[in-house]
């Protein structure tokens, strides 16, 4: 035997190759799949009952001033314009995050694979995290201008027309702490699952 041949037959008796190869669950792979789509989902559905439950306190305060300014016509507009700048914002949240919840992974419906669930969560996601942004642009200025017109007209002697310069002041630390809150919300439960999901998907491609 030379000494190829013997090095070839040291190495195969070291190094066995399986008689069956590995196979893969395919149920298992799903369930996978669907834990990790879970946890992404479940990083935005926070957000979901958070805003929810905020939007539901922004309407209970506007409806209470707007009955207990009767008979102040200005006070009582403010907080009409108030529940309309945040009407469309509510329908659309709870538009996409009902289509989040009925396309869940875990969900058993038949002639619907997972990957298409979870890409469809991942549209509805996207969309309403694009939606959010254009927004917010309008509804952060807009609704901090009329809680702080509102508390000046309503606690501050003189009202507003006597304190512009503090309710100034005021609107522009607003608008810098909502800036900030915002963004660090938008990352942990806007983009951050939807990377997460993106990567998913990307995997199901490959």
């Amino acid at each position: 035997m030379s000494v190829i041949d013997d090095l070839k037959s040291q190495w195969n008796e070291g190094n066995h190759t399986p008689s069956v190869l590995l196979t893969y669950d395919r149920s298992a792979l799903s369930e996978i799949a669907r834990t990790r789509a879970r946890h992404q989902v479940s990083r935005a559905m926070h957000y979901f009952w958070g805003a929810l439950t905020l939007q539901i306190i922004v309407y209970a305060l506007f409806s209470h001033v707007w009955i207990r300014s009767w008979g102040e016509p200005r006070n009582q507009w403010l907080c009409l314009a108030g529940i309309l700048l945040y009407l469309p914002f509510t329908v659309m949240l709870l538009k996409k995050f009902k289509q989040i919840a009925l396309a869940s992974p875990g969900r058993k419906v038949p002639d619907d694979s997972v990957q298409k669930r979870i890409e469809y969560q991942y549209l509805n996601l996207v969309s309403f995290y694009q939606f959010k942004k254009r927004y917010e642009y309008m509804l952060i200025p807009a609704s901090s201008a009329l809680c702080i017109a509102l508390l000046f007209q309503l606690y501050v002697p003189g009202g507003l027309e006597q304190h512009i310069s503090s309710a100034v002041w005021l609107f522009v630390l607003t608008l810098l702490s909502c800036g900030w809150a915002i963004r660090r919300e938008n990352r942990n439960q806007f983009e951050r699952p939807i990377e997460g999901l993106r990567q998913l998907l990307s995997e199901f491609d490959q």
